[in-house]
Parts: C-alpha cells; sequence; structure tokens
C-alpha cells in the first residue's frame, strides 16, 4: 500500500480543522475587542457625566481569550509556513537536507506533544476540581487551559503529518491538497 495519498489527504483534512480552530481564535480575537472597548467606555463613563465603573472579570475573560487566540491559531500558521523559519533545511540538497527535515519536526512536535500533555493535564485538573480565578466575579480557569490542550495537540498533528510527508517525500502542501479558504 502506498501511504502517500494517505497522507496527503490527512493534511487536507487536517487543513480544514485547522482553519476552524483558526477561526475560533480570531472569534476570541473579536471578543477580546468588544470586552476591552465596553470595560474601557464603562471604566470612563464619568467624562460624559454618566456613573463609571469597572466591567466585572474582563480581566480574567482577556486573559482566557488570549490563551485561545494564540494557541488555536497555531497549527493553520504551521500549515501555511507563517511562522519565522530558518531555511537551513531548503538549502541543503539530498539524504541530508530530509535529514535536517526529519530532526526539525521531530523536535518541533516533541515540544508540542509536551505542552499539549501539560495542557492536557491541567485541564482536566481544572474540569475536576471547579478551578477559577478569584475575583469580583469568580471566572473559570478551564477553557484557557482546554484551548491551551487542543491547540498544542493540533499543533502536534500538524508537527507529526509534516514529519511523515518529509519521510515519505509528499510534495508540498500547495501540491498535496488545496487549502480551505482564509476568508
Amino acid at each position: 500500500m502506498n501511504a502517500r495519498p494517505v497522507i496527503a489527504r490527512l493534511i487536507g483534512v487536517q487543513g480544514w480543522i485547522n482553519v476552524a480552530a483558526a477561526r475560533l481564535a480570531g472569534l476570541a480575537l473579536l471578543l477580546m475587542m468588544f470586552a476591552g472597548a465596553a470595560d474601557v467606555i464603562a471604566t470612563n463613563a464619568d467624562v460624559v457625566g454618566l456613573p463609571s465603573r469597572p466591567i466585572p472579570s474582563t480581566n480574567e475573560f482577556m486573559a482566557t481569550m488570549m490563551v485561545a487566540a494564540v494557541f488555536l491559531g497555531l497549527a493553520l500558521a504551521q500549515q501555511r509556513r507563517a511562522h519565522i523559519q530558518v531555511t537551513l533545511g531548503a538549502v541543503l540538497e539530498g539524504r541530508f537536507g530530509r535529514l535536517i527535515g526529519v530532526v526539525r519536526q521531530l523536535l518541533h512536535g516533541l515540544f508540542y506533544a509536551l505542552i499539549a500533555g501539560f495542557g492536557w493535564s491541567a485541564a482536566m485538573h481544572s474540569v475536576t476540581t471547579g478551578e477559577f480565578a478569584a475575583g469580583l466575579v469568580d471566572f473559570p480557569v478551564w477553557p484557557a487551559r482546554l484551548a491551551l490542550a487542543v491547540g498544542a495537540s493540533l499543533m502536534t498533528l500538524q508537527c507529526l503529518l509534516e514529519l511523515a510527508a518529509v519521510i515519505l517525500d509528499v510534495p508540498d502542501s500547495d501540491e498535496r491538497a488545496p487549502l480551505p479558504p482564509a476568508h
């Protein structure tokens, strides 16, 4: 059985999952924008003669959304090669270049697998204990921990698929499967 078409198809499916996660990251940014603007307006309403009062737990909400915004977009950025890269492997030809590509993907995948492992452990602990950030309003911590775990897991999977593509010499993502539109 030829594994190349299977890996190419998995990379295409992963692309759709990555886009969905990145859209959630974009939604997190949008919610942060609205929450931040509303908090600033509510805090400074006295300028126009209205009673001013900050919105409770805005900082905790912003911290949760920041984690979601960062980690849920990682895998799509990796797939589209949007991260900062050192292109040493691309300059080198033949087996040595492929070896560097394999080592790079292994280390990258291991790094994010460790983050994902910690993230899942922390998320499960947070959910089971009902962990919250103490403030005027108790704000749950588990959404941020879950976003970190999901995002790091997607990144790990992306790295593993890219590792398989390097080992099996699957053509680059532009030729593997069309990426869904970014809108």
